[in-house]
């Protein structure tokens, strides 16, 4: 499995709409091909963005098809900073 880390930095303090935003765009990843999809509010204005993905190959498809385009439209005019994005394999884990 592999995870995206994405820490979003807003300029202001997230709005209602943008966490309706989120919820869409979580569902559209999981629709898309993700295994999951988190978002976590640190503070107000930074946001981190969890992906869980099969494959690689698989987080690089949707990440071009879908979160990239989602992101643009939706989510980057709203940053304070570039997106700090990790894209890693798991190498351990338990759950529940």
């Amino acid at each position: 499995m592999y995870v995206v880390v994405n820490h979003l930095h807003f300029r202001d303090p997230v709005s209602e709409a943008t966490v309706q935003a989120f919820r869409d765009g979580v569902r559209l990843t999981v629709d898309s091909g993700g295994l999951a999809a988190r978002v976590l509010r640190v503070d107000e204005q930074h946001l981190i963005l969890l992906l869980d993905f099969p494959s690689a190959e698989e987080a690089n498809r949707v990440a071009k098809e879908v979160g990239g385009p989602w992101m643009r439209e939706h989510i980057t005019p709203l940053l304070a900073a570039s997106t700090e994005r990790s894209v890693g394999a798991v190498i351990a884990s338990a759950s529940r």
